[in-house]
């Protein structure tokens, strides 16, 4: 083979490469704007919860019983149960009759 055939062969397979990578950073591109869009509903929705959370006085443990979420400890929230709580308890014995 000439050095011109094996020039040729190399542009080539570099041709190949490159269309290669195009096409994969497009599909990047692709994956990553719909993260951004999943990553905005979930932003919008968690907002949407945070406000029907202030307005019924819910808290997390309220909606997720079975979890356990990180507070900062205080000598006040061992001894006595949160208002968000008794609130519920409240709506739910007054609903149920």
């Amino acid at each position: 083979m000439t050095s011109f055939q094996q020039l040729q062969k190399q542009k080539s397979e570099l041709d190949l490469k490159i269309a290669q990578s195009l096409e994969a950073a497009e599909k990047i591109a692709a994956e990553l704007e719909q993260a951004r869009i999943r990553h905005e509903e979930i932003e919008t929705g968690t907002a949407q919860i945070m406000v029907l959370m202030d307005k019924y006085n819910l808290s997390k443990e309220d909606l997720f019983p079975g979890l356990s979420f990180s507070k900062p400890e205080d000598s006040r929230s061992k001894n006595s149960p949160p208002k968000e709580s008794k609130t519920l308890s409240e709506m739910r014995k007054y609903f149920n009759n």
